[in-house]
């Protein structure tokens, strides 16, 4: 079994081949929530909450984006509702394992709240998983004899007493991490966390070289994680390539020129590229260029977040593949073939209105047709009102999938022409298969990321307000920041660029 507190770690995993079926790689979370019966969550249901505790609303989060270790507060903006902030306070003090009597008072009343809540409605939150487990599950699901907890720096203490009961009862427990990689302080995580109790020395292993990170970029890593206060003491070589490190004038608030000078010369070599923020909201600008210039981009990491995942084709009807079952046919009509399929068909008359187009049962034409059944002109003749299937059959005869694509997008209903806009621009200006290839940007915040990896990476040193406050702080507040970007620096595989502070709350690298 090799689990992890993030799904982009998991997804790491399941990318390297490992010899491990891919049923025993997934969250800590998710395993805790299977082993206990899939109960239902409490954060995920707080309409009742919100009704009766005015002064104390949370947020309603996603149930499976938090069993994947993603956390709203470590990429949105930084505002939280009252609720949010106490509960964020309260996991952190329940994953440090720090008993209630030590807790603010505040907290406490919070917590009774919480937990009489909880207790009415049957609702276990996401702390509660863990806690839950490391009390009433003696052993890891399926009783695995090899157990490793990857990117173990992770995990809250209260994490790691359950990962490490269920490695007394394998055969085999081997904790995986770095500590100059802790993050999540947010949930409690620390160096020590992992670092204590002490490992024997003839227990330890250390990485001699690393797979990913080149010469350039290892040396300003090495460099710059030196600078926190206490760590393990660790020596690894780089990869055999030169690698370079660039700094840029331009920071995340002007990002056109750094996108069409840089960026589109590394999209033409086949480069994958990360962009990264400590702050979702730095994000914005650069997204917004990457829309105008009909730039794909995704973030793998965070599929559920779909804001950095336009493009995401998850459900059959997501509106990337809507405009893609659009352009399928120019292929087949150019061919003598017939242009669709039913169900391509269905999918994008979906959003186009009666009036004028489809004839007065075209719509329950299509819903009867069976799905792989290729469409005849017969069949378009009895869907499509006569006008409107002369314009698309002169649209089909024309050179470029662009006349097709315009018919469609002025003809679609108003509600739906501005999700539509942003995957038609990219096949208009970059042609189909800009939609069915894996875009080669990745948007995220460091955070969103761990675990993962581009050939160049941009990393903009800005710092929220919060994070600058724990910045000019000594010891541990500063040392969390700089683990942080010291994460962001080794993603980069070839190239780093470190983009220019917009303001003075932004972090020296």
């Amino acid at each position: 079994m090799a689990t992890s507190f993030t799904k982009a770690a998991a997804i790491e995993l399941t990318g390297r081949d490992v010899p491990i079926d891919l049923s025993r790689i997934g969250t800590l979370h998710s395993t805790c929530f299977h082993a206990l019966g899939r109960p239902s969550i409490a954060e995920a249901h707080v309409d009742d909450w919100n009704r009766e505790n005015p002064r104390f609303q949370i947020t309603p989060v996603s149930r499976d984006r938090r069993l994947e270790g993603e956390n709203a507060n470590t990429d949105e903006d930084p505002v939280l509702k009252a609720g949010d902030g106490l509960l964020q306070q309260l996991n952190c003090c329940r994953g440090k394992m720090i008993a209630p009597e030590n807790w603010p008072i505040s907290l406490r009343d919070f917590s009774f709240r919480w937990g009489q809540y909880k207790t009415a409605n049957g609702l276990l939150d996401f702390s509660d998983l863990i806690d839950a487990a490391l009390h009433d599950v003696e052993f890891a699901p399926n009783k695995p004899a090899v157990i490793i907890p990857d990117e173990a720096q992770d995990l809250n203490p209260m994490q790691l007493a359950l990962v490490r009961k269920w490695g007394r009862g394998a055969d085999h427990f081997v904790l995986a991490g770095d500590d100059d990689q802790t993050i999540y302080a947010w949930a409690g995580a620390s160096p020590e966390a992992i670092l204590h109790p002490e490992i024997p020395e003839d227990h330890k292993s250390f990485l001699t070289k690393t797979e990913r990170v080149p010469q350039a970029v290892h040396a300003l890593a090495e460099q710059f994680i030196h600078r926190v206060s206490h760590r393990q003491e660790k020596t690894y070589e780089p990869r055999n390539a030169a690698g370079e490190v660039g700094r840029l004038s331009l920071g995340y608030k002007s990002p056109e020129y750094l996108i069409l000078k840089t960026i589109e010369r590394h999209l033409s070599d086949r480069k994958r590229i990360m962009l990264l923020g400590s702050c979702s909201y730095m994000l914005r600008p650069i997204l917004a260029v990457l829309r105008k210039e009909a730039i794909p981009f995704h973030n793998p990491y965070r599929k559920s977040n779909g804001f950095w995942n336009p493009l995401r084709t998850s459900s059959r009807k997501s509106t990337a593949n809507r405009v893609r079952a659009l352009l399928i046919a120019h292929a087949g009509f150019g061919a003598g073939n017939h242009p669709w399929r039913s169900g391509e068909l269905a999918l994008w008359t979906e959003w186009l209105p009666d009036d004028g187009i489809l004839t007065d049962c075209g719509r329950e034409i299509i819903a009867a047709l069976p799905p792989v059944k290729e469409t005849t002109r017969e069949i378009l003749e009895a869907v499509f009102q006569a006008d409107a299937l002369t314009d698309i059959l002169a649209a089909l005869r024309a050179s470029t999938t662009i006349a097709l694509l315009d018919w469609w997008r002025h003809r679609l209903a108003p509600e739906f022409r501005k999700r539509v806009s942003f995957p038609a621009h990219i096949a208009a200006r970059r042609r189909g298969h800009a939609l069915v290839d894996e875009p080669r940007v990745i948007v995220g915040t460091i955070h969103s990321v761990k675990g993962g990896e581009a050939d160049i990476v941009y990393l903009f040193p800005d710092l929220s307000k919060a994070g600058d406050a724990q910045y000019q702080q000594r010891g541990t507040p500063r040392d969390s920041v700089i683990r942080l970007f010291y994460v962001g620096v080794t993603r980069a595989r070839e190239t780093l660029y470190l983009c220019s502070a917009e303001s003075g709350a932004a972090i020296s690298i």
